[in-house]
Parts: C-alpha cells; structure tokens; sequence
C-alpha cells in the first residue's frame, strides 16, 4: 500500500510540477513576455527498435525580444516547430526556453496539472497510514478523500475535452 502511495505521490509530483510550469509560460502568467523570431530548426532523426524510423525530433532556435523593453537575447530555444523567419509571442524562462504564448497549450497543462493533484489526494494517505487507511477509524478521512478526487477529476476531464476540441478546430 505505502509502495502503491509512493508512486501516485511522484507521478502526481511530476504532473503538476511540468502542468503548474509549462500552463504559467504558456499563458503568459510567468516568465518574459515579448517577441520571438525563429532563425533556425534542425531535424533530428529517431531510431526505433529493430531499425525502423520513429518521428522526427524538431528543435527550432532564435532571437528574443523582451516586449518591455531590454536587450535581445540569442539562441534561445522554442517548444514547437515553425517555419524560418516566423514571429511568435512567446514567454521565455530563465534556463533559456520559450514558449508560445498560447490558450489552448495552457488549457491542456493545467488539465495535466489536475490530474497531478488528484494522484497526490489518491497517494498521499497510502504513504502516510499505509494499509490502516482502508480501516474503519479512516472513513471520514476516505470520504473526504473521495470528494477531493471527483472534485479533482471532473475539472480535470473537462478541460481535457476543451484542450482536444479547440486543437482539432483550429
């Protein structure tokens, strides 16, 4: 049971620490907001197994201009594929990525970012209690528990289903 909480805590631990960080950049709550230009992609081949070819990984590179003013940063990366030349309002970290600023990206993370939280609701008394969590002195606790959970996952689900509607659409 403690092994079981263990690995909900982590998985949920890395789910909403990428969700929390990656749906802050691609709203543009965290990092530098302004302008980047892509100079430059580079493609890179993928093995698979037995030879094959998988899909190719695209590392696109360019300059940044903060939108308040400053200097232009150089050879910042971006998290997507676009075409030379192109210009994106993006948002840039301090390890030196960028990311488009971008509703429909944020949307999708902040989903991952739910469901990061209810792996930690479901984890967290497994690794605290152990396997005295399913006893009768727990009840209340496993009620709450399961209110916190359903309370996570329906938010979670729906916006999930708006982050795949609006990708097909537009």
């Amino acid at each position: 049971m403690r092994f079981g909480g263990v690995l909900l805590v982590l998985g949920g631990l890395l789910f909403g620490v990428f969700g929390a960080g990656i749906a802050s950049h691609a709203s543009g709550l965290l990092g530098t907001r302004g302008t980047f230009t892509v100079e430059r992609c580079e493609h890179h081949e993928t093995k698979q197994r037995g030879g094959g070819h998988g899909k190719d990984v695209v590392d696109c590179f360019g300059t940044f201009l903060p939108s308040g003013g400053g200097q232009a940063r150089a050879g910042l990366g971006i998290d997507r594929e676009y075409s030379p030349g192109r210009r994106v309002t993006a948002s840039c970290d301090f390890i030196r990525i960028c990311y488009k600023i971008d509703r429909v990206n944020a949307c999708g993370w902040f989903a991952g970012l739910l469901a990061g939280l209810m792996m930690l609701c479901l984890g967290g008394p497994g690794v605290v209690r152990g396997a005295a969590w399913l006893t009768g002195p727990y009840d209340r606790g496993r009620m709450v528990q399961g209110r916190l959970v359903k309370g996570l996952f329906w938010p979670a689900l729906a916006f999930l289903v708006v982050f795949v509607v609006l990708r097909v659409t537009l």
